[in-house]
């Protein structure tokens, strides 16, 4: 997926989860959840794609691990403890279903790491971290109906939906 299919997958989920469970939706801060819904990307392509490339060549470190979901959860939960803020539990809630997203389970060595070993799989190095981005972009917006693509227009359909929603 990409920035769009995070985004609005991931809110949608969290609004039908809002429906069924009323009580949830006074808990809701959608900003935290658009946030958590992209940090996986943003922690590790930092450090994967652009300030380590050479070392790891790979946008899926460390972020898009359950190691890394279950750590922002506990942080969350003792904050929630403490004041009564949920928001870090979103962000949680959210990196979490980004995973799902990614489908990390196909990739075990790094969805359950360490347990298969401290190293991360290598991926192929792109050139610039812009060479990189514009290739993406090339693939998720080519004409043809790819699973990015239909996952961009889902996203960018649901965000419209939930921002109308939320205007009336």
């Amino acid at each position: 997926m990409f920035i769009l299919g995070h985004i609005g997958v991931t809110l949608t989920v969290f609004f039908l989860a809002s429906l069924a469970f009323p009580s949830l939706k006074r808990h809701l801060d959608y900003r935290f959840i658009a946030l958590g819904a992209l940090l996986p990307d943003l922690i590790d392509k930092a450090i994967g794609r652009v300030l380590f490339e050479d070392v790891f060549a790979s946008g899926r470190l460390f972020a898009h691990t359950l190691v890394f979901v279950i750590v922002i959860l506990v942080a969350g939960y003792v904050y929630f403890r403490q004041r009564g803020d949920s928001r870090i539990m979103l962000v949680a809630g959210a990196s979490f279903l980004h995973l799902l997203e990614d489908r990390m389970w196909m990739t075990p060595q790094t969805f359950f790491w360490p347990i298969f070993g401290w190293e991360f799989a290598q991926g192929c190095s792109c050139g610039s971290f812009l060479d990189y981005f514009m290739n993406i972009v090339k693939h998720v917006y080519s004409p043809d109906l790819s699973f990015a693509l239909v996952s961009e227009v889902i996203g960018l359909l649901a965000i419209l939906f939930l921002v109308y929603e939320h205007r009336k």
